[in-house]
């Protein structure tokens, strides 16, 4: 005795939605990974402060850069004009370090700016650069 046997187009119909369902499932978890690792390797830039100088056209403008729990904040400083928004991508960093310390900037002028940091700096620094163009940097 045989057993008869389904039509060929239902056990299509059968191989096509188990292949969806996989792709569906397959999409999702790589989808989940790239969200997580996305998420894992990201850094975002908070302004702290801005300090204008006494002629308005430029501003010391103190970041810290925030990563994964990997990756230490670090703290900067830029100089950047006042005519358009602030970018650290644009606006290279002067003063860079790891970790967190309040940096107190304080303009002599148009040209000469003072930096004091509060406490004083443990990791090291990134970056300690003594003028910006035609900007000096006084550290105290």
């Amino acid at each position: 005795m045989t057993l008869p046997r389904p039509p060929s187009k239902l056990w299509i119909r059968i191989a096509i939605a188990v292949l969806a369902v996989a792709g569906i499932g397959i999409a999702a978890m790589v989808g989940l990974i790239w969200f997580a690792l996305e998420g894992f390797a990201s850094c975002r830039n908070v302004v702290l402060s801005s300090t204008r100088s006494p002629d308005g056209t430029k501003a010391v403008f103190v970041f810290r850069q925030e990563c994964n729990a990997t990756v230490p904040d670090s703290t900067y400083a830029s100089i950047a004009p006042m005519d358009r928004t602030f970018s650290p991508d644009r606006n290279h960093a002067f003063l860079g370090f790891a970790g967190h310390a309040e940096i107190l900037p304080s303009w002599r002028g148009s040209n000469v700016v003072e930096i004091a940091m509060m406490p004083g700096v443990e990791g090291g620094f990134i970056r300690h650069d003594e003028k910006v163009g035609s900007i000096r940097i006084d550290y105290k």
